[in-house]
């Protein structure tokens, strides 16, 4: 018994020497590009690249840093300003002592975009969670904004609807991403894309990761109750794979969640949406040019 507590505090001990060495080169070899912001002793990363006179603020997915709109960023950039930042205790941002929760989301951005400087006008893009937290933001501060794209979004009934992660998936899942101080999420994480890996392999972006998910239904809780409605606002919703009303070889779920994007429709008198014919949910990604011409022609209709 003695000899298999040795065994595991010994696979512990090389666990968190790998993690710490790993973090220390990583904190050499990728250096923030963009700008610092100070919120109440937090450090918020955030970059601005381009010009124009309307402003596109975007917002990343849950576990995801502002890196993972870069291909969005270098064609928009060229005709728009473009802002992107890492959500605190994500990618280069401080963690902070604050819930994090799309309430709490919101506040800060808005704080930050103070900050920088940034007052409009100003087309919000969000994907998945972001989304969620990105109709919070044009619901809460309406004054400035002209536009909204929700890419394959996150739905305030989304959890009513779909069905629920595997138990047993969640649980590994999470005790994963736990396990961060002694190196798991390095193991699993993606290997061709060695800038992203070195940016969520930290112990302070798995474990805000976790606090998000967490919150997570509580913040589509609270955007459920609160927006209603975004009046005529120009929306743009980008979906993953094709229209609810297509049937052949699709399952249950994809059809679930078309109908779910499909009432992001409801929020304004000037909405629309585009399938991606894709089953990938990194759209942004996956398909940048959807992305970038859904801004385009928000930007050209000003």
């Amino acid at each position: 018994m003695r000899s298999r507590y040795k065994l595991i505090f010994f696979i512990i001990a090389i666990g968190v020497c790998y993690q710490e060495y790993m973090s220390y080169e990583d904190s050499k070899t990728y250096l923030p590009e963009g700008t610092f912001v100070d919120m109440s002793g937090t450090q918020i990363y955030t970059e601005i690249v381009g010009q124009g006179d309307v402003t596109i603020v975007f917002d990343a997915g849950m576990m995801d840093t502002s890196y993972v709109w870069k291909s969005v960023v270098d064609e928009v950039s060229k005709f728009a300003q473009t802002f992107v930042y890492d959500r605190a205790g994500l990618g280069f941002s401080d963690k902070s002592p604050n819930p994090r929760d799309s309430t709490q989301v919101v506040e800060e951005l808005h704080a930050i975009l103070e900050k920088r400087e940034i007052s409009g006008p100003i087309i919000l893009v969000g994907h998945s969670y972001g989304g969620l937290n990105m109709q919070l933001y044009a619901k809460t501060y309406p004054e400035y904004i002209v536009g909204l794209v929700l890419v394959d979004s996150a739905h305030p009934n989304q959890a009513n609807v779909l069905a629920k992660e595997n138990a047993l998936f969640s649980f590994v899942k999470k005790a994963s991403m736990w396990a961060a101080p002694i190196g798991v999420p390095r193991l699993y994480l993606s290997f061709n894309k060695s800038r992203e890996k070195a940016l969520k392999s930290t112990t302070k972006h798995q474990y805000t990761s976790l606090k998000e998910s967490t919150n997570f239904e509580a913040s589509a809780r609270h955007v459920k109750n609160v927006v209603k409605t975004l009046g005529d606002l120009p929306i743009v919703v980008i979906a993953k794979n094709h229209s609810s009303g297509v049937t052949m070889g699709s399952t249950k779920q994809i059809r679930e969640w078309a109908k779910l994007q499909e009432s992001f429709l409801l929020l304004s008198e000037n909405a629309r949406i585009v399938f991606s014919e894709n089953r990938q949910h990194n759209i942004h990604q996956a398909q940048p040019e959807l992305v970038t011409e859904a801004i385009n022609q928000l930007v050209e209709a000003l």
